[in-house]
């Protein structure tokens, strides 16, 4: 019964073309790895167009485009997708550059899957919780954040039925083997344990009742394998209507929501910390007695 559930998924998803929009990114990379997988026909369209060194890379289309550039060699690079995921974003100081790249390009990107016909759109954005606080952010984000409205309204007119149109809406995404500065990266090991940590519930009733940007620190980051999960799902058309994973429709907004929707497990990453670190204890202790046992034996 399960693996003939699976054969049927895997011929849907056969039968779908994807987009994905910043697809050689940190988000954009692992919704192309698990779309590919279950047999998704992937294009990706990025700037660099560079395909990663994996074996399931050869399955994807990897097309270099500017997407703040002519339109005609946008709509070639696009397809037809049957849906479109972007996971195009940018940070820095820059106001007008964050406008852009968070927005315009957004937008142009949508408009070229509406003119291909696209019947699903998925766009990962920026938490609403996030988005409230953005007058305490320094100046120069207003761009950050009109780019990612723009970008949400674009995500919902491209396509006729609002139930086809999901906005991904994660606060901190972690993920990966490495620390980073520019942009902002927690590896997953270490976000892990904060997400945990977040998500006990006394921490949890302390954040509902806290203001602006401490409420937005008290919040659980979210992997990026599970950002990448439901895109992929909402995508797919896998993501079930009115399901409790929706705060509100064509919405995901936050961790529990995202986690939810990819069918990730609850963050482990403390737990596994405090293991480590209790076993590293009683082996030393071990040794230890080990050492006093064989110098009493000596002598």
């Amino acid at each position: 019964m399960r693996s003939s559930l699976l054969l049927l998924l895997a011929a849907s998803a056969a039968a779908l073309k994807v987009t994905v929009v910043g697809g050689t990114g940190f988000v954009g990379t692992r919704v192309c790895k698990i779309l590919a997988e279950k047999g998704a026909e992937v294009t990706s369209v990025s700037k660099s167009g560079t395909a990663p060194a994996e074996p399931w890379a050869k399955s994807v289309t990897w097309n270099a485009v500017d997407l703040l550039g002519d339109s005609a060699a946008l709509d070639a690079a696009m397809g037809s997708p049957d849906a479109i995921v972007s996971c195009m974003g940018v940070i820095g100081t820059d106001e007008a550059a964050l406008r852009a790249g968070n927005g315009a390009a957004n937008e142009n990107a949508f408009a070229s899957a509406k003119r291909a016909g696209a019947s699903r759109s998925v766009l990962v954005s920026v938490a609403g919780e996030v988005a409230a606080c953005r007058d305490t952010f320094p100046g120069f984000f207003a761009g950050y954040f009109d780019g990612k409205a723009s970008a949400e309204k674009a995500c919902a007119e491209c396509v006729q039925d609002a139930t086809r149109t999901t906005i991904v809406k994660p606060s901190f995404i972690y993920g990966g083997d490495e620390f980073g500065l520019l942009p902002p990266r927690v590896s997953a090991a270490y976000g892990s344990g904060v997400e945990e940590l977040l998500s006990f519930g006394l921490i949890e009733t302390i954040a509902d009742a806290a203001p602006g940007l401490i409420k937005v620190a008290l919040r659980p980051p979210v992997s990026v394998d599970a950002v990448a999960g439901a895109c992929a799902s909402a995508a797919l058309g896998e993501l079930a209507e009115g399901a409790a994973t929706r705060r509100a429709v064509g919405e995901l907004d936050g961790t529990a929501a995202i986690k939810a929707a990819a069918g990730d497990p609850p963050a482990t990453g403390l737990t596994d910390a405090i293991a480590w670190a209790t076993e590293g204890v009683m082996k030393a202790a071990d040794a230890a007695v080990a050492k006093v046992e064989e110098m009493t034996k000596e002598k």
